[in-house]
């Protein structure tokens, strides 16, 4: 940016980012809807991103979604195709042309009602309701199945006769509702409340017959999406013919073309399951019998084994060896009391010759005073009466004086 007597000067990139800032801060080009007709469509295959021009009778504006928003288109659009398009207003700087960054498209001709519901589903979608890490599995087989539609519409009677045929175990519980008209959405939503509350069923089956986009509009209400949602009891959704979508349908657990289909995915097939269990036991029956002949073929070979034909012989030859073990273990028993008699011999003069008794047999006296022993003169005082025992006998003494023979040296 350069000054220039006193006029202002801007290059190239700055007059282009300051019409960027001027588009960005409009308030009317950052969330405006274009109606127009598809042309130049072109599908990126690396980013994801769509390229196309949004055209009319006099004039034409470049446009680009990027993948985020892309993926989440429900249709494929085409040249050609007139829309409606959501978005904002601004400018690429290095070209210096302003498009339109489209955030949805939807079909023109469909109406605000239609326009409506794409916001409403990309709302609930940004929010999580549709992600698949919610949706609970149905059970294999239910008790009880609850049921919300029209108690006189062909719905129910579709699906009670589908579960007539498939599993007439289950019970089904119906929450009469009304399915269209402007009581329709209170009356749906008070029925999932109510299973919610009594979780008396396993699984739930909402919905009704085909019909007009009117007819089934209480099934793209948000507060249904919201209240299915939170139900702690997996649901169908059945709502319409086979090419009929709702909001419902995305936020169910499972979505069923036809209320018949919901009945066929809710209720199992009792011939299959027969059929399987058939199967199962041929298969056990298969197993037991070849069990069977392996345990035959076992015993027989045992039975045939030398054990039971030779019996005596076994038992005679199982007779000599216990003899012999006998007689080994007398020999060795006997050879022990020899060892250990002899070691007691050998212990026995041992102590012979320790023995006081064999001391004093030698011409040795044992002298005790007052029941003690005597080993030196010093213990020992004129007239002390002493004991002196002999080999043969005691005798008690006096004694009368003292004889040291270091003295007499």
């Amino acid at each position: 940016m350069i000054a220039k007597k006193d006029k202002l000067v801007l290059t190239v990139s700055k007059l282009n980012e300051y019409v960027k800032m001027l588009l960005e801060n409009s308030p009317v080009l950052t969330n405006v809807y274009v109606s127009g007709e598809i042309s130049n469509f072109k599908l990126h295959i690396a980013s994801g991103h769509i390229y196309f021009t949004l055209k009319d009778s006099l004039s034409s504006i470049k446009a680009v979604m990027f993948k985020s928003s892309a993926e989440r288109l429900a249709f494929v659009p085409k040249d050609g195709m007139k829309v409606i398009v959501s978005g904002r207003v601004s400018s690429y700087v290095r070209d210096g042309v302003y498009q339109i960054y489209v955030s949805q498209i939807v079909p023109e001709g469909i109406g605000e009602t239609a326009l409506h519901l794409e916001q409403l589903k990309e709302k609930l979608a940004e929010e999580g309701l549709f992600d698949d890490a919610h949706k609970k599995p149905l059970p294999e087989y239910p008790n009880s199945v609850g049921v919300i539609t029209s108690p006189v519409g062909a719905a129910i009677n579709d699906i009670i006769n589908v579960s007539k045929r498939r599993y007439p175990l289950a019970e089904i519980l119906l929450y009469p509702a009304i399915v269209q008209g402007t009581e329709a959405e209170v009356s749906l939503v008070s029925g999932i409340e109510y299973f919610s509350a009594n979780p008396t069923v396993d699984v739930i089956i909402i919905g009704r017959g085909g019909g007009s986009g009117e007819d089934l509009f209480a099934f793209n209400s948000e507060k249904l999406a919201r209240a299915i949602y939170n139900c702690p009891i997996p649901v169908i959704s059945a709502v319409g013919h086979e090419h009929d979508y709702s909001i419902s349908d995305f936020v169910a657990d499972m979505r069923a073309p036809t209320p018949s289909a919901a009945a066929e995915l809710a209720f199992p097939d009792m011939k299959e399951l027969k059929e399987s269990l058939e199967l199962k036991r041929d298969m056990l029956c298969r197993i037991m019998d070849t069990k069977l002949r392996q345990l035959r073929s076992k015993a027989e070979s045992i039975a045939n084994s030398s054990v039971f034909h030779s019996y005596e012989r076994i038992i005679n030859d199982k007779r000599l060896y216990i003899d012999s073990l006998g007689a080994n273990l007398k020999t060795s028993y006997m050879s022990l009391i020899k060892e250990k008699r002899a070691n007691i011999s050998t212990l026995s003069a041992k102590l012979d010759m320790q023995s006081p008794l064999s001391v004093l047999s030698r011409g040795y006296a044992k002298i005790s005073k007052n029941e003690d022993v005597v080993t030196s003169i010093k213990q020992l005082n004129n007239n002390d009466e002493i004991t002196v025992t002999f080999a043969d006998g005691t005798v008690n003494a006096i004694v009368t004086g003292e004889h040291n023979e270091k003295n007499d040296v």
